[in-house]
C-alpha cells in the first residue's frame, strides 16, 4: 500500500493545481463573454444617441450640428466609422473564434472572417483620420492610440493576406493578434477602474493634468494583450514544464487576476456608477 502512495503523491498537487488554472479560465472566459457582449451594446447604444447622453466627439454630426471645416467633418465620420467597425469587432468575435463553426460551417467563418478583418482596417482609419484632424485628449494618447490602431490595421491585413494564401497557421496567428488588440479598448476601461478603486487613484492626475499611472495606461492596454497573445502563439503545441513551486505561484497570480478582472468588470459594466453601467440601466429602466 506504500508503494502506490509514493508514487501518486507528487502528481497530486500539480493535478490539482492545473484543475484550479482550468476552472479559473472558464470563469475568465465567461466573464469575458458577458462584458465583451455589454461592451458591444454600450457602444451601439451610445453611439445611436439611445442613452442620456451621446459620445462628445460624434455628438455634432448625430444632432446635425454645424460644422464649418474640412477637419471636423473628417473627425466626425471617422470617429463615427471607428465606432461603428469597432461594434462589429467587439460582437461577431464569438463566431470567428468558434471551433465548432470553423470546422462544420466554413463558408460562415470564412465571411465572418472577412468581414472581421474588413472591420479592423476601417476601425483603425477611421481613429487614425480623428486623430490627425483632432487628436485624442493629449498628445501622448495620440501617439499611443495611433501605435495601437497601426498594430490593429497591420493584424486584419495579414490575416487576411495569409487565408487568402492559404498559410493556415499563421492566418491564426494574426487573427489571435488582431483580437488581442480588439480587446485594448475594452481592458482600458476596466484597467482604469480597478486601478482606481484599489489604489485609491495613486498616479492618476486631477483635472486636465497627468500622472504616472496617466502616462503608462497608454500603452497597458494593448502592450500585455499582445505579449500574452505572443506567448499562446508560440506555445499552444508545447507542454510547459514547471517546478511544483511555480505552478502554485502561477495559480495564486490566476486566481488574483480572475478576482480583481471579475471586480473590474462587475464595476464598470453592472453599477450605477461604471462607465458602461449608467448608460445601459438608463436605457434598461428608460
Amino acid at each position: 500500500m506504500n508503494t502506490p502512495r509514493t508514487r501518486l503523491a507528487p502528481a497530486l498537487p500539480g493535478a490539482t493545481g492545473q484543475r484550479l488554472i482550468h476552472g479559473m479560465g472558464r470563469v475568465i472566459q465567461a466573464t469575458a463573454v458577458a462584458g465583451l457582449l455589454a461592451f458591444g451594446a454600450y457602444i451601439v447604444l451610445r453611439a445611436a444617441g439611445a442613452t442620456h447622453r451621446n459620445f462628445d466627439q460624434w455628438r455634432a454630426l448625430v444632432a446635425g450640428l454645424a460644422m464649418p471645416t474640412a477637419q471636423d467633418w473628417i473627425a466626425n465620420l471617422g470617429i463615427g466609422l471607428h465606432f461603428v467597425m469597432g461594434a462589429v469587432l467587439v460582437l461577431a468575435w464569438p463566431i470567428l473564434l468558434s471551433a465548432r463553426i470553423r470546422a462544420r460551417h466554413r463558408a460562415v467563418h470564412r465571411w465572418t472572417g472577412r468581414t472581421y478583418v474588413t472591420a479592423g482596417i476601417l476601425a483603425g482609419a477611421g481613429g487614425m483620420s480623428f486623430i490627425l484632424t483632432h487628436g485624442a485628449y493629449t498628445p501622448s494618447a495620440s501617439v499611443a492610440f495611433a501605435i495601437w490602431g497601426a498594430v490593429m490595421m497591420l493584424s486584419a491585413v495579414m490575416a487576411y493576406v495569409h487565408a487568402r494564401a492559404k498559410r493556415f497557421d499563421l492566418h491564426r496567428a494574426w487573427a489571435i493578434r488582431l483580437f488581442a488588440m480588439v480587446l485594448g479598448s475594452w481592458v482600458f476601461d476596466l484597467e482604469i477602474r480597478a486601478w482606481k478603486d484599489l489604489t485609491g487613484g495613486l498616479g492618476m492626475g486631477a483635472g486636465n493634468a497627468s500622472g504616472p499611472f496617466d502616462y503608462a495606461i497608454l500603452y497597458l492596454f494593448f502592450v500585455p494583450n499582445l505579449l500574452i497573445a505572443e506567448f499562446f502563439i508560440r506555445n499552444q503545441h508545447k507542454h510547459i514544464a514547471a517546478h511544483r513551486v511555480l505552478r502554485w505561484l502561477a495559480v495564486a497570480v490566476l486566481a488574483a487576476v480572475v478576482l480583481v478582472f471579475a471586480y473590474a468588470v462587475t464595476m464598470v459594466t453592472a453599477t450605477s456608477t461604471g462607465k458602461y453601467g449608467k448608460h445601459l440601466q438608463h436605457f434598461v429602466t428608460g
